[in-house]
C-alpha cells in the first residue's frame, strides 16, 4: 500500500504568512483569542508545494523547530490544517500541539530504537516498575497507541496504475491536511519505510532522509 504523502500537496501565498491577534474558531471548534496565521497580502496568489517531497524528515524538523520561527516554517510548507487552495486563519497554538506531540513521540521513538531503559522511564514514568523486554514492549505499545489516534485523518483510494498492466491496481491513503501528511511519514519512519538521520557536523543539525 502506497501511503501517498511523497505526492501531497498544499498552497502556500507567495508573500508568506503573518501573525495577526484576533478572537476565532479553532479546528477543533474551540473559541479563542490568539495569535493566528493569515497571509501576509490579503489578494495574494499561491503556489503549490510538495511537503514531503521537498523534506522527507518533515516530521523530525518540525519536533525540533522553534516556537519562534513557525511563521517561516508555514511560509515554506503550508498551513497544518488547511485542505485545497483554502487558507483559513490557523490558530498558532495548533502549531505548539503539534510540535509539543512530535517531540514526544520522536523521542519516546529515539529511545525505543536505542533501547535505552532509563530514557524509556523518564518519558514513561507509569512504567517505571517495568523491566528489560517488559517496558520495552509497554512503550511500543504506548507509542503504536499514539501514533495511531493521530493517522485517522485521510482517506484510502484504490488507483488503477497507467503504465501497469491492466490488472494492476494500487490502495494509496491520501492525507486530507498537512498534520495528516507528517504524522504519516513518521508512522513510515518508525515502520522501517523511510529513515531520517541528523547531520552531524557542529552547529548543523539538519535532517536528511
Amino acid at each position: 500500500m502506497e501511503t501517498g504523502t511523497v505526492h501531497f500537496e498544499t498552497w502556500v501565498p507567495t508573500g508568506g504568512f503573518k501573525l495577526e491577534r484576533r478572537k476565532g474558531k479553532t479546528p477543533e471548534g474551540t473559541v479563542i483569542t490568539t495569535d493566528w496565521l493569515v497571509p501576509a497580502w490579503a489578494s495574494d496568489d499561491l503556489a503549490a508545494t510538495y511537503p514531503c517531497d521537498e523534506q522527507p524528515c518533515l516530521h523530525r524538523v518540525l519536533a525540533d523547530y522553534r516556537h519562534d520561527r513557525i511563521v517561516y516554517l508555514a511560509g515554506l510548507y503550508g498551513l497544518l490544517t488547511a485542505t485545497g487552495k483554502t487558507l483559513p486563519p490557523e490558530p498558532v497554538d495548533t502549531w505548539h500541539r503539534e510540535i509539543r506531540a512530535l517531540r514526544n513521540a520522536t523521542a519516546l521513538w529515539d529511545a525505543i530504537a536505542a533501547e535505552d531503559a532509563a530514557a524509556l522511564r523518564r518519558i514513561l514514568p507509569q512504567y517505571q516498575a517495568a523491566k528489560g523486554k517488559d517496558l520495552l514492549g509497554l512503550a511500543r505499545e504506548h507509542l503504536a497507541r499514539r501514533v495511531t489516534e493521530k493517522l485517522a485523518g485521510g482517506r484510502l483510494e484504490l488507483i488503477a496504475m497507467p503504465d501497469q498492466e491492466q490488472s494492476q491496481f494500487v490502495i494509496r491513503h491520501r492525507p486530507l491536511k498537512l498534520i495528516d501528511a507528517i504524522w504519516r511519514r513518521f508512522a513510515e519512519e518508525i515502520a522501517g519505510l523511510i529513515t531520517c538521520a541528523r547531520c552531524p557536523v557542529p552547529g548543523c543539525g539538519r535532517w536528511f532522509p
